[in-house]
């Protein structure tokens, strides 16, 4: 962290009101950004992104300064949807619908391949690959992070974290050369999006 940035969160935490609103607003849309990539649901990312948020502000006294106020805010994030997921394990299907494209008229083919890819992707991390390794590969290959800053995210080991990537990049890649989806219903959900997930 820079010195600003030092000065912006220590003002935050001896209750200054603007430099809270300027942190948070700076960091809302990075973990509405990262909650949507790992649950696939617009309702269910923006509700777990205000639930960090409102977390973080409690517990701000508490924050240390031994990692980014990113990866702080980070690990909230994603321990609070291990909680919901604990509490509630019942399915959300990605909804094609909610995945952004920007608009491209010179290349409208290119648009419906990105789309699909996407949708892809981000199927294959929520049904085909175990839900720590999707997390991981979401944190490191979408939200850039470093391997440092997951491994405190999920509390793992460095060791760990580069394994379960490795791992998960394994399996994502297997599973497209293999295309172990079988079938589609009438409304274009894959049969396995039924399976829970290990």
């Amino acid at each position: 962290m820079d010195a600003d940035e030092i000065n912006l969160i220590e003002r935050a935490k001896a209750g200054e009101e603007q430099a809270f609103n300027e942190i948070f607003c700076r960091e809302q849309r990075n973990i509405y950004n990262l909650m949507l990539q790992i649950t696939g649901d617009t309702a269910t990312a923006d509700d777990l992104t205000q639930e960090a948020l409102f977390q973080a502000f409690c517990h701000l006294p508490d924050f240390r300064f031994e990692s980014s106020f990113r990866t702080w805010l980070s690990k909230i994030a994603i321990n609070l949807f291990r909680k919901e997921c604990r509490r509630k394990s019942r399915h959300v299907s990605i909804c094609l619908e909610k995945i952004k494209i920007p608009a491209n008229k010179d290349h409208p083919e290119r648009i419906a391949i990105k789309r699909e890819m996407q949708w892809c992707i981000l199927h294959s991390l929520e049904h085909h690959v175990p839900r720590k390794y999707g997390i991981a590969i979401i944190l490191r290959d979408l939200q850039n992070y470093s391997y440092k800053d997951i491994a405190e995210i999920l509390e793992w080991s460095i060791g760990k974290t580069k394994t379960c990537i490795h791992r998960g990049r394994q399996i994502l890649r297997e599973h497209f050369v293999n295309g172990r989806c079988k079938g589609f219903g009438s409304n274009y959900q894959c049969y396995c999006e039924g399976i829970s997930r290990i």
